[in-house]
């Protein structure tokens, strides 16, 4: 060994950092499993009930031939091998295993079921309207509200979350999803139940286009204006005319284009009111005209060009 490169104690330390990193590997691969094992999934439960639509995998033990993956009828009964016909919708996973393993019995010698729901679908809520991804949500477990939207993806930015409400059989109850979202506001979070419909209605927008930095759909409160609009849509770009913009309002057979002149209205806002807008109006800010000077060199601000002269 070169005594040169040798220091006391630098190898058993390095061993016993190895071993440390060994077992600390050893518990987690042997925590892994146990912790899957205390949390099982609740489609599995013993004591779940079973509703129209769900789909169970049905397994006799011993018989592979008389297993089978069978469909809850909207009626709630169910056609099984050799039983025929069964009330399943309304019993628990563990009624409905001792109810099969008693018909087996009369012909299959100690049968034993086992009744695993593959499927849940008898425990729906429906999300409408306004959310990122409408569509149906099975409660495979508790979910409040709050929780559902986030699976949903959340509210779009247009929709009218003050007046999204819940239905919930004859009874709707009204939810202010923005009181809800940004300001977590627990009295407008439920407990959702199978059968619930929640809805977010679209809100009425405002468009603007032309020259501000994020042109597209604005959503219309009954206190917005054309420069609230703007601001909103990020502001005028440089080249904006803003001494000319124009607000279309009206359907297709009546259109009505009102000029705005937004540099007046910032400069006297006493003078010039900001004009309130309606539901569908179109803002529209033009590019100004920047005039070219001689060779092509635009004139210094206030000057303008005389021809036949050269810039200085």
């Amino acid at each position: 060994m070169d005594r040169r490169n040798f220091r006391p104690g630098h190898t058993t330390c390095r061993i016993d950092h190895a071993v440390w990193l060994s077992s600390l590997l050893i518990v987690f691969l042997l925590a892994a499993p146990l912790a899957r094992a205390q949390t099982p999934p609740v489609p599995h439960a013993k004591d779940y009930v079973i509703g129209p639509e769900d789909v169970l995998d049905i397994q006799v033990w011993g018989t592979k031939d008389l297993n089978q993956t069978g469909f809850v009828r909207p009626d709630g009964r169910l056609s099984v091998s050799l039983v025929g016909e069964i009330a399943a919708a309304g019993k628990t996973v563990q009624q409905l295993q001792e109810q099969l393993s008693a018909a087996y019995g009369e012909t299959v010698k100690g049968a034993v079921v086992t009744v695993i729901v593959k499927e849940i679908k008898s425990r729906p809520v429906y999300f409408i309207g306004g959310f990122v991804k409408p569509g149906v949500v099975q409660l495979t477990r508790d979910l409040t509200l709050l929780q559902a939207t986030s699976v949903v993806g959340g509210v779009v930015p247009n929709a009218n979350g003050e007046r999204g409400f819940l239905l919930r059989g004859n009874n709707k109850i009204p939810i202010d999803f923005d009181r809800l979202v940004q300001r977590g506001d627990l009295s407008q979070n439920p407990r959702l139940e199978p059968g619930d419909s929640v809805v977010v209605p679209l809100a009425d927008v405002v468009y603007v286009s032309g020259e501000v930095r994020n042109p597209g759909a604005i959503k219309y409160t009954g206190d917005l204006t054309v420069w609230k609009a703007i601001v909103q849509a990020g502001g005028l770009t440089p080249l904006a005319a803003s001494g000319s913009a124009d607000i279309l309002r009206g359907g297709a057979e009546k259109k009505e284009q009102i000029r705005v002149d937004l540099d007046r209205i910032m400069r006297s806002p006493d003078e010039n009111t900001d004009i309130r807008l309606q539901p569908n109006d179109i803002i529209s800010v033009p590019r100004r005209i920047v005039s070219r000077g001689v060779y092509g060199v635009p004139p210094a601000y206030g000057t303008p060009a005389v021809p036949g002269s050269r810039p200085r």
